[in-house]
This record gives C-alpha cells, structure tokens and sequence, in this order.
C-alpha cells in the first residue's frame, strides 16, 4: 500500500505544477507576443471610474490632504500606473495593462 500511496503524491505534485504552469501562461494570453510584460497584467492595481461630480466633491472637501488630490487628480486624469518592480518601477498604461515600460 506504501508505494499506491506515494503514487497519488506524486500525481499530486504533477497536477499542482501542470496547474502553475498554466496560470501563469494564460495570465499573458491577452498580450500580444511583443509586449514587454514585467508585471502580470492581472495584478497591476485597477482605478476606479469616477465622474466630474464625485472628483468635484472630493476636491473641495476640507478635510483631504493635498497629497490626496494630487492622487485623486492623477486618477481621474488617466495618469499612468507606478508599480515597483526590482530596483526600479514600472509604469503601466491605465486603460491596456500589456503597455508597460520599465524606468529604473
């Protein structure tokens, strides 16, 4: 019975690894195969939509910080994504996560 059980383990660890393997190649299946992909484009950071209403409120509110409208005001303006990436960033683009450009 030991050497059944050992073969179910190491089926196990086959599928666990099959399943990574495939995770990780479809995360860039949307891309385009000459996009420079140093972020997965699944786990770059999404904005919200917000509209000149809901900015406008926000803005004049007394109580945000100026480093806050700054943040704010970077989002409604389609700004790109910084990621920090090894030693350097990466800057995504807000709308098409496969545009990446890597400053170090």
């Amino acid at each position: 019975m030991g050497w059944l059980r050992r073969s179910y383990q190491i089926g196990f660890v086959i599928a666990g690894i099959a399943a990574i393997v495939c995770a990780v190649s479809a995360a860039h299946a949307q891309c385009a195969d000459t996009d420079k992909i140093y972020i997965d484009p699944r786990l770059v950071p999404k904005r919200g939509n917000m509209t000149p209403e809901q900015l406008n409120a926000i803005m004049h509110s007394p109580g945000i910080t100026p480093e806050a409208r700054n943040y704010l005001l970077g989002q409604y303006m389609q700004k790109p994504i910084e990621v920090p990436y090894g030693t350097g960033r990466v800057l995504v683009h807000p709308t098409n996560p496969c545009i990446q450009q890597y400053i170090p």
